[in-house]
């Protein structure tokens, strides 16, 4: 009659160790892929005076000293700003806006704002921003040349001016507003602002 080797305890002792460390390591795979946040939505803190967000690429340029708006980190929160139209807003909310980060500051050239909102797709982002400077056009702003894939409106009344662009990079719809001081001359003035913003996220051609 043959004689069967029973395994060593040694080995039967290590084979039970390591179905332990596997099960282990695939319930704690499970617990953090389940809390891995959404990218849209990510709101880490910004990185430098620019407003670089470090995960999800939102970045806007230093226009200068910032009025206290670095917690905004979504569309809602821009909306909280009250600088946008109701058209505007509902312009934005058809894009499914998502993460966002936005400026305001007072320069020589006048009061900056702007915001940079990721959207649903390139596309969504580039309809938008053709649909906001629409709206601008609407209310009686002129069409200004500006950069390609640059959006440009502007409107002077008496001593007061002012100009909006919108653009997409990519998801991103940034758009930068700004009321001139007075004297100012808004064309250089503005394209100045403008080509600042772009060299942070340049526009889709």
């Amino acid at each position: 009659m043959a004689h069967v080797r029973k395994p060593a305890v040694g080995t039967v002792v290590a084979f039970a160790v390591l179905v332990v460390l596997v099960a282990a390591c695939a319930l704690t795979y499970q617990h953090f892929a389940y809390r891995l946040p959404d990218l849209d939505q990510q709101t880490v803190a910004a990185a430098g005076e620019e407003g670089r967000l470090a995960r999800d690429g939102l970045a806007l340029a230093d226009f200068g000293d910032s009025e206290g708006y670095a917690y905004v980190r979504s569309f809602d929160q821009v909306v909280s700003m009250k600088f946008l139209s109701d058209k505007e807003i509902a312009a934005f909310r058809s894009g499914q806006p998502g993460a966002a980060r936005a400026t305001v500051a007072d320069t020589r050239q006048g009061r900056v704002v702007a915001v940079v909102v990721k959207m649903a797709d390139p596309a969504t982002a580039r309809a938008t921003a053709a649909a906001l400077d629409q709206l601008q056009l609407d209310t009686g702003m002129q069409e200004v040349p500006s950069a390609p894939g640059v959006h440009r409106a502007e409107l002077r009344t008496g001593q007061a001016a002012d100009g909006r662009a919108h653009y997409a990079d990519g998801r991103l719809l940034v758009r930068v507003d700004l009321e001139a001081a007075p004297g100012t001359d808004l064309e250089p003035a503005f394209t100045q602002l403008i080509d600042r913003q772009l060299r942070e996220l340049p526009a889709d051609g």
